[in-house]
């Protein structure tokens, strides 16, 4: 994951993925380097619920799958529900409930 800098600001990165009902993303690593920089988190979860997951464990602990994971303020929601992230975190991840059977979009955005 590089992040281009240019003038004093990052252009920007982009993650998306598809997480199926019932299923737990997989941890997406923010870099130290965005320290200071807005994360924007999504979720369109249509007729389903989602919500997002922050953690601020080391990055050894995301790793090897013992990060310690907290929802995001909102909660699961239905629909399509955005927020910014106010500290920094070390990992990022989608939950899709096991409420429907349909999918759920989880994107970031730094």
């Amino acid at each position: 994951m590089a992040l281009t800098k240019r003038d004093g600001r990052f252009l920007g990165w982009h993650h998306e993925e598809e997480i199926a009902a019932g299923d737990t993303g997989a941890a997406v690593p923010i870099p130290p380097m965005v320290a200071g920089q807005k994360i924007s988190v999504r979720t369109i979860a249509g007729s389903n619920a989602a919500k997002v997951q922050s953690t601020i464990s080391s990055d050894a602990k995301v790793a090897a799958g013992t990060a310690t994971w907290e929802d995001w303020p909102p909660g699961a929601q239905m629909g399509t529900v955005s927020a910014q992230l106010d500290g920094p975190v070390t990992a990022l991840r989608g939950v899709a409930s096991s409420s429907a059977s349909s999918a759920v979009t989880f994107e970031i955005l730094i």
